[in-house]
């Protein structure tokens, strides 16, 4: 059974997932800016490391099991879906909006499995899976990961220095 500290960081933790979608739907509802697939992930990976610091959560451990599991091939638990990245009739954000979808259906069907087998619903696992959709869509769009890191890395940097991140505590995620 998760501690009430566990259950409030995975409440945190999918208010984060909603955020994320916010912040697409947001800025795509604004006439002015565009958004590409790249940006996306930036937005979440920003918001996936910001909730890993603020939760104790080191992302170099989930990054190296990532690693371990993509290499051991008898385990296709987080390999087996599809993206649908290659559909020609959609855009980059469309694309992206179906890996959130992925996410989340993921996020359910680990639930379910967790009930039945009595494994531990975390938020540990919860941001495995998370990670490990968004490394899957970077492996299938070519998107190089360590630039994308680079990336977050400077505008959680910035933000940083404006005072506008990690200022508030796991809660300020809402």
């Amino acid at each position: 059974m998760p501690s009430s500290n566990e259950g409030n960081n995975l409440d945190i933790f999918f208010r984060m997932i909603d955020s994320v979608e916010d912040d697409i739907s947001e800025i795509l509802d604004d006439e002015n800016n565009q958004l590409s697939g790249y940006e996306c992930l930036v937005i979440c990976f920003n918001s996936l490391r910001l909730y890993c610091e603020q939760a104790g959560i080191e992302l170099s451990q989930i990054k190296d099991h990532y690693n371990a599991v993509k290499e051991d091939k008898s385990d296709g638990t987080f390999w087996n879906f599809d993206l649908g990245i290659n559909s020609e009739n959609s855009n980059e954000v469309e694309r992206f909006s179906r890996v959130l979808e992925e996410i989340e259906n993921s996020l359910a069907a680990f639930e379910k499995r967790c009930k039945k087998t009595e494994e531990l619903f975390d938020e540990w696992n919860c941001v495995f899976i998370m990670y490990s959709c968004l490394r899957k869509y970077c492996d299938k769009t070519k998107t190089n990961y360590a630039q994308l890191m680079s990336d977050v890395l400077k505008i959680r940097s910035d933000f940083k220095k404006n005072g506008n991140v990690g200022t508030g505590g796991i809660n300020s995620l809402n």
